[in-house]
C-alpha cells in the first residue's frame, strides 16, 4: 500500500514495496533534473526497515541552488511532482505527489523535500534514517511513540498534533546521530579556545588542551559541533583530526566529539583526565570509536 488521504494519521507495517518505489521515483527524478540533482536518498520513516510507517515516501534531494529546481516547476508538474510553495518548511523547498493533486483521487504518496548541497537539512534526512537503520533500541521507540500517537490521533485532522509529538525524539535522535555519524571520520577542526586560553564566560577556567568545532556543522544547542582536540601539546588554530569518541551528556542539550591525530588512540580514562576540567560541571560518558 503507497498513499494516504491528506490528513489522515494511519500506520502499516514496513513493505519491500516502499524501497522499490522509492527506487522507482529516484530514477524519475534522475531523468527529469539530470546533473541539478547532486545527491537524491530515500529518508523518512520508509525507509527504516523495521518499524511501521505512513505509506508516503520521502526523498531527500539535494541541489547548489534553489532555483536550480525550479526552473523545472513545469517539467516536474507534468511528471507528476507538485510544487507546494506554501509548506511552510524551513531552508527547503517541498514537492508532492499524488491522486490529489492531479484531480483523479484523494491521495497524497509522495514527498519531495529539496534542500541544498550539503545543509544541515540533508545531513540530518541521512542521519536520521541511518542511525535509526543501524540502532534497533531508537528504532523501536520511535515505533512505538509512533503507535501511540496515531491511536490518539483522529482519523481526520490529526496530523499536526501527530508531528508535533514526534519533535522531542526526533531532536534528539538528530542530536545523536550527528555526533555517531563522525566516529572514526577524520576532520577539519577550527580551535578557537587553544591551550593556555581562558573561557569567554568563566575566564578563571583555563584549557590546558585545544578545543574547537567543525565549520558549519550545528550540534544540540544551536551552535557549532565542538570537539576536544587530544595529543597536541602546543596551542594551534586548526588541525585536521580523527574522531575517536563521543562524549554523552545526560544533563544538557548537546555532546561533545574527541579527535586525536591520525594514529594516536586515548583510552576512556585518560580522555576522562583529560576533559575533566570542563566536563565535571556534567554528567557525561563518553563512548570511543570501535
Amino acid at each position: 500500500m503507497i498513499g494516504l488521504k491528506r490528513g489522515t494519521v494511519k500506520l502499516c507495517d514496513h513493505q519491500k514495496e516502499w524501497e522499490i518505489e522509492a527506487q522507482n521515483t529516484i530514477s524519475r527524478l534522475q531523468k527529469i533534473l539530470g546533473s541539478v540533482i547532486k545527491g537524491i536518498q530515500h529518508v523518512g520513516s520508509t525507509s527504516v526497515h523495521s518499524i511501521k510507517a505512513k505509506p508516503i515516501i520521502d526523498i531527500a534531494l539535494a541541489v547548489d541552488n534553489f532555483d536550480d529546481i525550479l526552473a523545472f516547476e513545469k517539467e516536474l508538474r507534468d511528471n507528476g511532482f507538485y510544487y507546494r510553495p506554501n509548506s511552510n518548511i524551513e531552508n527547503q523547498l517541498l514537492f508532492a505527489s499524488g491522486s490529489i493533486y492531479d484531480g483523479t483521487g484523494d491521495l497524497q504518496t509522495h514527498f519531495i523535500h529539496v534542500v541544498l548541497t550539503n545543509s544541515m537539512e540533508w545531513i540530518n534526512y541521512i542521519n536520521f534514517r541511518d542511525y535509526l537503520n543501524s540502532t534497533p533500541s531508537a528504532a523501536k521507540a520511535y515505533e512505538d511513540l509512533k503507535i501511540s500517537l496515531a491511536q490518539k490521533a483522529p482519523v481526520d485532522g490529526g496530523r499536526e498534533k501527530y508531528l508535533k509529538g514526534k519533535h522531542d525524539f526526533i531532536v534528539y535522535t538528530l542530536r545523536k546521530a550527528l555526533v555517531k555519524s563522525y566516529l572514526g571520520k577524520t576532520v577539519y577542526i577550527k580551535i578557537d579556545r587553544p591551550i593556555g586560553s581562558a573561557h569567554p564566560k568563566y575566564p578563571e577556567l583555563i584549557y590546558p588542551i585545544n578545543y574547537g568545532h567543525i565549520p558549519n556543522i550545528l550540534g544540540g544547542d544551536g551552535e557549532e559541533l565542538d570537539v576536544y582536540l587530544l595529543g597536541i601539546d602546543i596551542p594551534v588554530e586548526e588541525y585536521k583530526a580523527r574522531i575517536i569518541g563521543i562524549i554523552h551528556r545526560h544533563n544538557d542539550v548537546e555532546d561533545k566529539l574527541v579527535a586525536a591525530p591520525e594514529g594516536f588512540e586515548f583510552a576512556q580514562k585518560k580522555i576522562s583526565e583529560a576533559v575533566h576540567f570542563q566536563e565535571q560541571y556534567y554528567e557525561s560518558e563518553i563512548e570511543l570509536c570501535n
